[in-house]
């Protein structure tokens, strides 16, 4: 057994909004970004027939959303995406993006031909607060609302560039 830390759990953000995830532009999200967690947010049915004792219950599906919290970090190209969209207040379609999702503890291969398992992931993105207390350091707090399912591949890293392949399909941008 070995634990894992958390920067070998990656998140990139499209901050072009590309229509297609071949044509994203990636950038890490983790800039002045101290939480950053998944919540699945599991869909359930219970039931319970009139002979049983006890209820059963099916999960029936997900509702993925990452909350994540950002110091306002002039610069980064995420803040950059998430500040445009907060002035424009984007709705249905323009606040759309893609997010990859990469775990970098799950690698195979070696040398130059490691990669790891990672999913691809259309996202609309919600604009929680943006501001702070009086003497901090303002925040901008959004949340990404995964759209549909994912589409699972992996991801190779060179120099800092992730390169998603699903199937046949490879797709590299630089970060």
């Amino acid at each position: 057994m070995e634990k894992i830390k958390r920067p070998l759990i990656a998140h990139f953000l499209d901050t072009s909004q590309a229509f297609a995830y071949a044509d994203a532009e990636w950038a890490r999200i983790g800039v002045n970004v101290t939480e950053a967690s998944t919540e699945y947010n599991p869909q359930s049915e219970t039931s319970q027939d009139i002979i049983s004792e006890s209820a059963a219950t099916e999960i029936t599906g997900y509702q993925p959303t990452m909350p994540v919290s950002q110091q306002c970090t002039k610069g980064d190209p995420v803040f950059e995406l998430v500040t445009k969209l907060r002035r424009a207040r984007a709705t249905l379609s323009d606040s759309h993006s893609w997010a990859l999702n990469v775990d970098l503890w799950d690698k195979t291969g070696e040398g130059a031909s490691v990669s790891y398992a990672a999913e691809v992931q259309e996202v609309s993105i919600q604009i929680d607060t943006y501001g702070g207390a009086g003497g901090e350091a303002p925040v901008q707090e959004y949340t990404l609302n995964y759209v549909g399912d994912p589409i699972p591949g992996t991801v190779t890293m060179t120099g800092g560039t992730p390169v998603f392949t699903a199937g046949s399909t490879a797709v590299s941008q630089e970060v």
